[in-house]
């Protein structure tokens, strides 16, 4: 049974999270919006910008956009160290984070036999934030295991 702290740091943290995606949107849904962007956990309406929206589909295969799912959330993740995290992603959204960081220089027919790390460090992280600020979100958790 968890003790009164651990429940007030739980409440905090999932206060502190308000801003991440109530769902996660694919690539090819968000094609079709007049107004691509999707609604926070608080129920506000966080919008893309359309630069990032374009730059995704011209990179990303039609075949893999209903894979993409936006915002890609990007979890700080305490219990691994610090400046750790890891992508809470599909195969494919993982890769396309490789892609961008330039961790990887393979095409897109060549991500079945590719095998992503699920971690980044601080420095990766800023760079796919610099590339795609509106489209990814940095949520924080203390640990996975123990998270609903």
């Amino acid at each position: 049974m968890p003790s009164f702290i651990e429940r007030a740091i739980e409440r905090e943290i999932d206060s502190i999270n308000d801003h991440l995606p109530q769902k996660l949107i694919p690539l090819s849904e968000i094609m079709e919006q007049s107004k691509p962007g999707y609604t926070t956990k608080d129920g506000t309406f966080s919008a893309f910008k359309r630069e990032e929206i374009d730059y995704l589909i011209e990179e990303v295969p039609i075949q893999f956009h209903q894979s993409i799912t936006l915002p890609v959330v990007i979890l700080r993740r305490m219990d691994l160290g610090r400046g750790v995290h890891t992508v809470a992603g599909t195969k494919p959204v993982l890769f396309l984070m490789h892609r961008i960081i330039g961790d990887v220089n393979l095409e897109w027919s060549d991500l079945a036999r590719h095998a992503p790390s699920n971690r980044f460090a601080r420095p990766q992280v800023q760079i796919i934030r610099r590339k795609l600020p509106t489209t990814t979100c940095i949520g924080f958790v203390t640990s996975i295991s123990e998270r609903r």
